[in-house]
């Protein structure tokens, strides 16, 4: 195995297998119904379903460490309440920070424990009931979430979180308007497009179509949110329930994080699985797995073309399982906007033609906040038992900034669970230099035309010195914001005096 575990032979009967996989989906379509199950009865109900599909109830009384990435609910320690319900209350207790890479993360740990001996069976779990609260709350009813009294978890995975890689955002690129990931990704697939050399309608179909492909395969999942494909004219234009959040994304085009839905994951040793009886058929490996959170913040970033952090890490897990990007089976890019796919598989080598998704994405299988991924995982491993193979999950984090990959197997690689930490590779990347309050003659290098209530509201954008250095500006001047709906603005010449913008031309 790479990274701090270099160099230490792997015994077979610690290689990490994946053995069970639960998904839980709750669609109340009225509050009259039984009352809906809050986010921990879900996360128990996945738990017990990964047992089953394990085809080993007792596999819950053998987990030695249970962890929840944290969501939208107040719990403070679920992995507790959870030890109790499950019949392993001796089990380590862990919780980790909303981020999107932070499912893979855990798993990546939990692989790395159970090769060095010190864990045998892993629980990782989650689940959302935005839904239901939701419903609730517009009714003028309590969802009646409770808050068990719990001690603080054993671990918490914030020892890598944002406050320990440096600033995620700074100062000016929250001023500008970028602290909502809609903005954040719109700075990609704005500057993307003004690339390609595309016009903004082209580019409108191209992300709709793209989306339409991944609500098909939604279609197909049996524990997705929505069933039903829209087609690419409803994805793309904006109407009164499907808002403009920040061009050139509609509501249909963004993550849809109010559902109730959760998932677990079972990882144990292969000593441990040999010893419950769990069958062979069951089982799927955790081949390979990276780690890469150094990407810098977004007024340092080189460009908003790629996510050079991204292409190392997934090229890298790659490497580590021997495998080309024409040998995977199956790939699941996180899907939280058009942007994070296009950016991953360009990177990674992978056609525009193949399926990218085995859900169908956290815009139409459901993207439950910190949770997707195990939603990824779970449908990957019943793929690969159904028909061997090999597959790739990705996951994002952060101001498309943290990056997680796996690479899952029918069968144990030759050396056994390969993993990479890629930090110190990624801090190595050369960095943009910033400007505040600039006064000067710019390039428009890209921007984030907000919306609210379906208006434009304002626009961050960012500058290019001749020099190359990066600036940023904010304008909400009603003549120029609409302008930018109908004109490429990537480009054109903007004048900043100290910080402001004079001049669009």
């Amino acid at each position: 195995m790479n990274g701090e575990d270099a160099g230490n032979p792997q015994s077979p009967t610690r290689t990490p297998v994946i053995v069970g996989v639960g998904q839980v989906l709750q669609r109340l379509e009225s509050l009259g119904e039984t009352p809906a199950r809050k986010p921990l009865s879900l996360m128990e109900l996945a738990a017990r379903a990964a047992a089953e599909d394990a085809r080993c109830p007792k596999l819950l009384s053998a987990l030695d460490s249970i962890r929840v990435p944290r969501g939208l609910w107040p719990y403070s320690n679920p992995a507790r309440v959870l030890a109790d319900r499950l019949g392993s209350p001796a089990a380590q207790t862990a919780t980790g920070p909303i981020s999107g890479n932070m499912v893979q993360r855990m798993l990546n740990d939990a692989a790395r424990e159970i090769v060095a001996g010190r864990r045998d069976a892993v629980l990782i779990v989650g689940a959302e009931g935005e839904h239901s609260k939701r419903r609730a709350k517009r009714a003028g009813r309590d969802p009646g979430w409770s808050t068990p009294e719990t001690p603080p978890p054993d671990r918490d995975f914030d020892e890598r979180d944002f406050d320990k890689q440096g600033e995620w955002i700074l100062q000016e690129e929250v001023q500008a308007g970028l602290a909502q990931a809609a903005a954040i990704f719109s700075l990609y697939e704005n500057a993307r497009r003004h690339a390609r050399g595309e016009s903004l309608e082209a580019n409108r179909d191209r992300i709709a179509a793209l989306w339409h492909d991944f609500a098909k395969v939604a279609e197909r999942n049996p524990f997705a949110w929505t069933r039903e494909a829209p087609d690419v004219g409803t994805i793309r234009e904006a109407t009164d329930d499907n808002r403009m959040i920040t061009w050139p994304y509609t509501v249909r085009l963004c993550s849809n994080m109010v559902v109730d839905q959760g998932a677990a994951v079972i990882v144990c040793s292969t000593e441990l699985a040999d010893r419950l009886d769990i069958p062979r058929d069951r089982r799927v490996f955790l081949s390979a797995a990276t780690d890469c959170g150094a990407t810098p913040p977004m007024s340092h970033r080189m460009d908003f073309l790629t996510v050079p952090a991204l292409g190392l890490a997934g090229r890298r897990a790659l490497e580590l399982a021997g495998l080309e990007p024409a040998d995977l089976d199956h790939v699941d890019l996180y899907s939280c906007f058009p942007a994070a796919v296009q950016v991953a598989a360009e990177a990674l080598d992978l056609s525009p033609e193949r399926p990218l998704t085995v859900t169908g994405g956290l815009a139409y299988a459901g993207g439950p906040l910190n949770s997707y991924v195990l939603h990824a995982i779970a449908t990957t491993v019943a793929k690969l038992r159904e028909k061997p193979g090999r597959a790739l999950v990705s996951s994002v984090g952060g101001a498309f900034q943290k990056h997680a990959f796996g690479i899952y197997a029918s069968e144990p690689g030759a050396g056994g669970f390969q993993y990479a930490d890629l930090d110190p590779e990624a801090a190595r990347l050369p960095r943009r230099e910033r400007i505040t309050e600039l006064s000067a003659e710019t390039t428009v290098e890209t921007y984030a035309l907000r919306y609210e209530a379906g208006r434009p509201a304002f626009a961050a954008i960012g500058c290019l010195t001749g020099e190359g250095q990066r600036s940023w500006t904010r304008t909400d001047d009603p003549e120029i914001l609409q302008e930018m709906e109908s004109r490429e603005t990537c480009g054109r010449r903007a004048t900043l005096v100290a910080g402001k913008l004079q001049k669009l031309v």
